[in-house]
């Protein structure tokens, strides 16, 4: 079967093999796939020689992203869209009241971006929002930021992306990440995690190629200075182990803020078994 030609080329990324995707239409792609299998008919991480497979403990789905960027971006054309999602996360041609199930999902899942949205550049899931701690969390989890700005206990305003990254991954962490940027981005970027209280998650989006391409170079030659400030061998649990995944996470959200024209757009999760 010829399948129809569309302006979306979509990317879903597993760390595991898991059956149903292969009947989506979907592009799959293998994620740490320098120590892993996964079936022939899937992309791996670590095909052709540029490629940062080996990095996946501590960058998760970048390493994927990465590839993507070094390896397959030259089968987009020019003006077309590249999708991220992943494997319990899709892309859905529209909002729905039903419920998506492994069942109806492959029928529901965004082939097309509609001529009407054409305008806009990206596309992205609804943003969290990070107000409303609740106190014995910051409390446990915030002792400095409570000794330097007791204010955070009462005032949800202060409840920012820097505090979340603080109670979550590495105290500072962010901010020493977000002092390695280029000047173009630096103060932005500083004073995007310092005062805004949400931010879009998951490393889920759409974006025009022109964008992906530009969106990735500048993510990972900052991650590269990164690696110089934070010793991955004294990263302790998920919250830290994947630090680097974290870092971009709230690093795309800025950048297509910044740069993009952008338009939430509905996703649905899929709960999988293995």
């Amino acid at each position: 079967m010829v399948k129809k030609k569309t302006n979306l080329t979509t990317f879903c990324i597993s760390h595991k093999y898991i059956r149903f995707l292969d009947n989506l239409d979907l592009n799959i792609i293998g994620s740490g796939s320098y120590k892993k299998k996964y079936p022939k008919n899937w992309f791996k991480d670590n095909n052709n020689r540029d490629n940062i497979s080996n990095k996946n403990k501590n960058y998760g789905t970048l390493t994927s992203i990465y590839y993507l960027w070094k390896n397959k971006i030259k089968t987009i054309k020019k003006n077309n869209y590249i999708g991220i999602c992943h494997y319990r996360r899709f892309w859905l041609k529209k909002k729905h009241s039903k419920k998506i199930t492994i069942i109806n999902l492959k029928k529901n899942i965004l082939r097309e971006i509609p001529k009407n949205y054409q305008n806009n550049d990206a596309f992205v899931c609804e943003a969290i929002n990070l107000k409303g701690y609740k106190l014995s969390k910051l409390i446990k989890k915030a002792k400095i930021n409570i000794l330097k700005d007791p204010s955070i206990l009462f005032n949800k305003k202060k409840h920012t992306i820097n505090l979340h990254f603080d109670v979550f991954h590495i105290y500072n962490g962010l901010i020493d990440a977000a002092n390695l940027l280029d000047d173009v981005d630096k103060k932005d970027f500083l004073k995007y995690i310092k005062t805004k209280n949400e931010f879009f998650p998951l490393s889920i989006f759409i974006l025009r190629k022109k964008y992906f391409i530009e969106l990735c170079t500048s993510t990972f030659s900052w991650l590269e200075k990164c690696e110089k400030i934070f010793d991955k061998n004294k990263l302790i649990g998920y919250g830290q182990i994947r630090l680097f995944d974290f870092l971009a996470e709230r690093y795309f959200s800025f950048w297509i803020s910044k740069y993009c024209k952008y338009k939430i757009w509905p996703y649905s999760l899929i709960e999988t078994k293995k």
